[in-house]
C-alpha cells in the first residue's frame, strides 16, 4: 500500500516538472518562430569585373585615345554596346583595351579580356581560338535606290536594272554571285563615288554595306532614294567570349537577346549609325 502512495506522489511530480518546463519552453518557441531566419548567401558571380578589347578601325562603331594600351575617351556604338551588356551581365567594365587587328582579339588569352566586341565576324579560326557569340549587328547588304525607282519586292526585282557597289567589297561580291544583274555593274573607288554614281542616275540602285547606309544616306535624303531593303549574307557581328575568362558565352546571348527584343539594340545603331540595318526588309 505504502509503495503505491509512493508510486502516485512520484508520477504527480514528473507531471508537474513536464508541465513546468513546456510553460518555460513556449515563449522561446514563439520568439524562435518570430525570428526570421539568416538571409542565404548570394551565388558568387560568374564575372565580378570585366576588360573589353576594341579594335578601333571605325569611328562610328568604336574609337578612343590609346594610352599604353588602354582606351579612354572611348566612343561609339560597340563601345556603348559593351558598357550595356557588362552591366546586364552583373559585372563592373574594368577598362578597354587595345588590340588589333581583329584576329588578334579572337586568338588573345582570357588574361588579358574577357569580351571583345571589333567588328568581328564569324570564322573557322575565331570558333577554333574563341567562343563566339549570336550576332548583335548585321552585315547584309544594303539596297539604296535613286530617286524616283520603284520599291524592290524582291532580288528577282533588281536584275533589270543597272547596279552599283565598291570595287573588290562583298557588296561586288553580292550582286554578281546572288542578285545576277543583265547589265554589269557599275564599280566604284569609294562610297563617295558611289554616290556621286546613284546621284546623278549613272545606276539606279547602290549596294553598299548596311552599317555604312545611315552615313551613306545622311545629309544626301534629297538626292537619293530610299534604303529598301537588304541582301542577307548570313553573316553579322560578334562578341569574341575568351576562353577561362570566367563568362559563358550563353550568358552573353541571353543578354543580347534581351536588347534585340527590348530595343536596345536598335536604338544604339540608330544613335551611332544614323539607321538600324536590322530594320531594313530582306529581299529574297
Amino acid at each position: 500500500m505504502r509503495h503505491r502512495r509512493l508510486r502516485r506522489v512520484r508520477n504527480r511530480r514528473a507531471v508537474l516538472v513536464i508541465a513546468v518546463c513546456a510553460i518555460a519552453a513556449a515563449p522561446l518557441a514563439a520568439q524562435a518562430a518570430q525570428s526570421p531566419a539568416p538571409p542565404a548567401a548570394a551565388p558568387p558571380s560568374p564575372l565580378s569585373t570585366a576588360v573589353v578589347a576594341l579594335g578601333l578601325r571605325d569611328p562610328s562603331l568604336d574609337a578612343g585615345v590609346v594610352r599604353g594600351g588602354e582606351v579612354v575617351l572611348a566612343r561609339g556604338f560597340e563601345v556603348e554596346l559593351a558598357r550595356l551588356l557588362v552591366r546586364r551581365l552583373g559585372a563592373h567594365l574594368a577598362r578597354f583595351v587595345e588590340l588589333r587587328p581583329a584576329a588578334r582579339i579572337v586568338a588573345g588569352g582570357a588574361s588579358s579580356w574577357q569580351l571583345g566586341l571589333a567588328g568581328i565576324e564569324p570564322s573557322p579560326q575565331g570558333r577554333a581560338t574563341g567562343v563566339l557569340s549570336d550576332p548583335y549587328l548585321t552585315t547584309d547588304a544594303a539596297v539604296v535606290l535613286r530617286r524616283h525607282l520603284p520599291r524592290p519586292r524582291s532580288i528577282a526585282d533588281l536584275r533589270g536594272h543597272v547596279l552599283c557597289a565598291v570595287r573588290g567589297g562583298d557588296e561586288a561580291r553580292a550582286i554578281a554571285t546572288v542578285v545576277r544583274p543583265k547589265a554589269a555593274p557599275l564599280l566604284a573607288t569609294g562610297l563617295d563615288r558611289l554616290r556621286e554614281q546613284l546621284r546623278t542616275g549613272a545606276c539606279d540602285v547602290a549596294v553598299v554595306p548596311a552599317v555604312d547606309t545611315g552615313r551613306f544616306l545622311r545629309g544626301h535624303g534629297a538626292e537619293l532614294g530610299p534604303a529598301a531593303g537588304r541582301i542577307p549574307s548570313g553573316r553579322g557581328f560578334v562578341v569574341a567570349v575568351a576562353r577561362g575568362g570566367g563568362l559563358d558565352v550563353t550568358a552573353v546571348n541571353a543578354v543580347l537577346q534581351q536588347m534585340r527584343n527590348d530595343g536596345t539594340l536598335g536604338r544604339l545603331a540608330r544613335t551611332w549609325l544614323g539607321l538600324d540595318p536590322a530594320s531594313l526588309r530582306v529581299l529574297r
